[in-house]
């Protein structure tokens, strides 16, 4: 059997093996990875581990950094408590300015209490008697105790620190206050006196004694060179007690007075504080580079695990690659060389099997391609075939369209020349309509006219008439006044005889007035009859001419409608022969009849409202395309699509509009807002399509 046949077999036999049971959650998890993926998961689950270890050590020292931390603050606050309580023990003035500014420094020592209940002590009135001052000095010391606590300076790990902080915050504040205690003037029994005595003897040498202890066990337990010597105030504060104890026990108070400051002095009160401080300080520095020599050599172990790990990953994801790739391809249809890995694994062997079906096909698709091109041939043979006679049925039709379109343009063109006829007779009938109509609308004007002059002639004829009415009046008082003056003449007799003959003429010419009047109103009367006689005639005169200028309005009316119904006709008749014109263009308004259209063998993908969907090209033309749509897609009428397809081994992305649609599928699409560059695409693969096979 060949090498490769029984490599494959082996292969073949490994694949069908059964994985072991207590592999199998792992296979389960990494088989929907691929390889690369695989390889990082198997470095962050080794590089994972490290990393919290190195977080864990990093977050504990980082802790014991800020116990060392908060033990230098203790420090801080210790210098100046244990100054104001020296003071106090020696008589001086008390100063709590610098204390109160390193209590409120730090808050989280919580000494806020403890300070208040000293400066109550201060504030006091007897703070000046011994009394007084061992008060403040019990005061101090709790705030002294309190900060040992709070700081954890009375937790110290180290045996040296530890020692030194027992000497300046146990030690050396119960020797000071017992000091302070035994400045009181004793009171009781004398028996009583000397046991107190007694007691704060035993106090302040135990404090002593503890003292020069501590120092010696920090020199013996530390590795910092020169700490003894730095310790030896401690030692001195020792002595000093010792002094303090002895004066107390023989009540000598100059001795004790003298032994007293020199316990609390400054430089011997304080003098551990810089040494305890340096114990600290040195711990931090040796906590600090631990830790950085410790987290930088795991940081560099890491990233060199990385490194290592990088390079692995790299190298197995680049064969990886290579082989999916040099399958793909093949599976794709690339038939090209494909890069191989150098190697002697699994994978290199795959591609290389890979390469050998390359090969095979290659040659198998070079008959293929004989095969096609001939096909090619005879399809763009069929294809010009089909052209010639479809150009040669569209050119018939065109000119049974250009013919028909002539012979109904002639009769259409004759229907217009009528409908002008119509339109002139119209104008006519409107323009006799309007004179006659402003002829009436004249008559009626005067017949108006007239009839206003008649009531006025017979209001004029009304009042002549009322004065023939006062001119009677005036005859009838003129007989009266004629009767009484011929009835005066009698009386007068032969004297009145020449007034009697006045009074008959003035009778007589009353009587002729009052038949002149009769005969005025009668005359009057009678033409106020004819007046309104004439008034009448002229009144129907008017209502006549009114309805004739009615019947005129009519008429002018249905004379206007006949001419926008003429309008209507001649605006009707006028598209239908554009209608009947357009009909010469019919073939260039056809959807993609003014450029060639050519088969398409690739499929495309049509994106319809955002989805993309797969569709079987038909035909293409500089102007839009045909194609078939998938199963449960439907297009409405110029709706807005977007069309890609492979032409001439390049992508083309146009806009379109669906155009028309038939129920097996098949839609027409028109190309809308392409660019130059599509356009040349098309072009180029429609003259592609066109061109001879050689």
């Amino acid at each position: 059997m060949p090498r490769g046949s029984a490599a494959a077999a082996g292969g073949a036999a490994g694949a069908a093996a059964a994985a072991p049971w207590a592999l199998r959650p792992a296979l389960a998890v990494t088989s929907r990875l691929r390889l690369g993926g695989a390889l990082a998961v198997l470095i962050a689950v080794l590089l994972v581990p490290g990393g919290i270890a190195a977080g864990s050590y990093a977050q504990a020292v980082g802790g014991q950094l800020s116990f060392a931390a908060q033990e230098r603050a203790g420090v801080v606050v210790l210098r100046p408590a244990l100054t104001a309580l020296a003071a106090d023990v020696r008589g001086d003035r008390v100063d709590l300015a610098p204390l109160q500014a390193q209590v409120a420094a730090h808050p989280e020592l919580h000494l806020a209490d403890e300070l208040r209940a000293v400066s109550a002590a201060l504030g006091a009135a007897d703070a000046g008697s011994p009394a007084g001052r061992a008060a403040v000095a019990d005061a101090l010391v709790a705030l002294v105790t309190e900060t040992g606590n709070g700081s954890k300076l009375i937790l110290d790990p180290d045996l040296d620190s530890f020692y030194v902080m027992d000497a300046e915050v146990v030690q050396l504040p119960r020797a000071l206050a017992a000091a302070a205690a035994a400045a009181v003037p004793p009171s009781g029994a004398a028996d009583a006196q000397v046991a107190a005595r007694a007691v704060l003897a035993g106090t302040v040498a135990g404090a002593g004694g503890s003292l020069v202890s501590d120092a010696a066990t920090a020199a013996r337990s530390t590795s910092a060179a020169g700490l003894a010597e730095r310790l030896t105030p401690l030692r001195t504060a020792g002595a000093a007690a010792a002094q303090v104890a002895t004066a107390t026990t023989a009540a000598s108070g100059p001795q004790l007075q003298q032994a007293v400051r020199v316990l609390a002095d400054d430089a011997v009160v304080t003098g551990g504080l810089a040494p305890l401080d340096a114990l600290l300080a040195t711990r931090e520095r040796h906590l600090s580079s631990a830790r950085d020599l410790r987290l930088g050599l795991t940081a560099l172990s890491l990233l060199l695990a990385v490194w290592i790990a990088g390079a692995v990953r790299w190298r197995t994801g680049r064969d990886a690659r290579a082989a999916v790739g040099a399958a793909a391809a093949l599976a794709g249809g690339d038939l090209s060389e494909q890069p191989a890995p150098h190697g002697r694994d699994e994978l290199a062997s795959i591609v290389r099997s890979v390469d050998g079906a390359r090969r095979t096909l290659v040659e198998q698709q070079r008959a293929l391609r004989a095969s096609a091109t001939e096909l090619e041939r005879q399809q763009r043979t069929h294809y010009r075939d089909q052209r010639l006679a479809e150009q040669q049925a569209r050119d018939r039709a065109q000119q049974v369209v250009d013919e028909t379109s002539a012979v109904v343009l002639t009769e259409l063109e004759g229907v217009v020349a009528q409908v002008g006829d119509v339109t002139q007779a119209a104008s006519g009938i409107d323009d006799s309509v309007r004179e006659v109509d402003e002829v009436a609308r004249a008559v009626v004007a005067q017949a108006e006219h007239a009839d206003e002059l008649i009531r006025t002639l017979g209001e004029s004829l009304h009042r002549v008439g009322s004065i023939a009415g006062l001119i009677t009046g005036v005859a009838d008082q003129t007989k009266m006044l004629a009767l009484n003056a011929t009835i005066e003449a009698v009386r007068a007799g032969a004297a009145g005889r020449g007034f009697a003959v006045v009074a008959d003429e003035v009778k007589q010419l009353a009587a002729t007035t009052a038949s002149s009047t009769e005969e005025i109103t009668s005359t009057v009367s009678a033409l106020e009859r004819d007046a309104q006689a004439l008034s009448d005639a002229v009144a129907a005169t008017g209502g006549c001419v009114k309805a004739v200028d009615a019947a005129n309005t009519s008429l002018s009316g249905v004379a206007g409608e006949q001419g926008r119904l003429v309008d209507d006709l001649r605006r009707s008749l006028a598209d239908a022969m554009e209608r009947v014109r357009a009909m010469g263009a019919l073939g260039e308004s056809l959807e993609r009849r003014s450029s060639a259209r050519v088969p398409v063998a690739d499929p495309g993908t049509l994106v319809v409202r955002g989805q993309g969907h797969p569709v079987r090209l038909l035909d293409i033309s500089e102007g839009g395309a045909r194609c078939l749509l998938p199963d449960g897609v439907h297009l409405a009428g110029d709706e807005p699509v977007e069309l890609e397809c492979a032409l001439l081994d390049r992508t083309l992305r146009v806009r379109a509009l669906a155009v028309r649609a038939s129920a097996d599928g098949e839609v027409g699409l028109r190309f809308a807002g392409h660019g130059a560059d599509e356009a040349a695409l098309i072009s180029a693969y429609v003259a592609d399509f066109l061109s001879p096979v050689a």
